[in-house]
């Protein structure tokens, strides 16, 4: 018997040894588990981490900026699953940074429900439009303010106004020099100075918004603004509207055949056609997107996923 079992064993035996270089093998050649991707808020005070990827789930926990989460998945309608000691949830993509991702920006809206968002960007110098924001603000448009420190210094009443009629007033930076052009500290300590300007206009810090001086930007400054807190801003529409002999045909036909769901189109205020130019146009292009369908929103609303019903409403006073 103990023969018969020997003779039984030892092909077992055999096959069990010849399968262990195999099995080494296969050991040494298996992948080391992914190092978990790492992403750093960026471009906001903080984000809420919710319970599922929609603005009405509830908030588990805020990450502040330059705060870190591990990115769990890809993003999926703007939204990434994410977690932090041990709690998943999602947060919204736009404020999140990390290698897989360019630098954070909006440049246009999440598509979805036919939005629209006028910028001005005012620094040209030249009497700024105060009756065309009158104009916007009796007939529910709303918009979004980026005014440079130093015309701010220079101009405070006015940006004060803007506020009370209810438009935000974000950023252009503070002097006319192209940040790409500066190195970190000087293009830091500009943003810095902008804010401080806007604050001590308005009695309360800028809309978090920035949009660089002569649509000037790259990877680096980006990352640059976005670590101050600001998200930085672009347009794929503009009216085109700072130079000289510029028409109010010029203005509408630069916008309304380019205007897509969630286009932000940005407009001069104080350039030297805007009163013959860009006050006469707006008021035309108003009622063509209108009749198109759009609905207008300010930046702070473009910059959150697209809700489902949203309408264009009137600025508020104060807000």
């Amino acid at each position: 018997m103990y023969v018969r079992f020997s003779r039984m064993l030892t092909p077992l035996l055999l096959a069990v040894v010849g399968l262990l270089p195999t099995l080494a093998t296969a050991t040494a050649q298996s992948p080391a588990p992914a190092a978990p991707i790492i992403g750093t808020v960026m471009g906001a005070k903080a984000i809420n981490i919710r319970a599922c990827p929609r603005l009405d789930c509830n908030v588990l926990f805020s990450a502040r900026l330059g705060e870190t989460i591990e990115v769990t998945g890809a993003a999926v309608d703007g939204w990434l699953p994410v977690s932090r000691d041990g709690a998943a949830g999602f947060a919204y993509a736009l404020y999140v940074q990390h290698p897989d991702r360019p630098p954070v920006e909006l440049r246009q809206g999440a598509p979805g429900c036919q939005r629209v968002a006028f910028i001005f960007n005012i620094g040209v110098g030249y009497p700024a439009q105060m009756d065309l924001l009158k104009w916007m603000r009796d007939h529910s448009v709303p918009a979004t303010m980026f005014v440079m420190g130093w015309w701010t210094n220079e101009n405070r009443d006015l940006v004060r106004q803007m506020d009370q009629l209810g438009f935000p007033v974000g950023s252009h930076g503070n002097e006319r020099l192209e940040l790409p052009k500066r190195g970190d500290a000087e293009a830091a300590a500009d943003i810095q100075a902008a804010a401080k300007a806007i604050e001590a206009a308005i009695g309360k810090p800028p809309a978090p918004y920035l949009t660089p001086y002569a649509a000037a930007i790259d990877d680096r400054t980006r990352s640059i603004v976005a670590r101050a807190g600001f998200l930085p801003v672009g347009w794929e529409v503009s009216a085109d509207d700072w130079d000289f002999n510029i028409s109010p045909d010029d203005v509408f036909m630069r916008v309304v055949p380019n205007v897509v769901d969630g286009s932000i189109v940005e407009f001069h205020l104080d350039a030297p056609s805007s009163a013959e130019s860009t006050a006469v146009a707006i008021p035309w292009i108003v009622e063509r997107l209108r009749a198109k369908g759009y609905s207008f929103v300010t930046v702070p609303d473009m910059a959150l996923p697209c809700p489902s019903g949203v309408v264009g409403v009137a600025p508020t006073p104060g807000t």
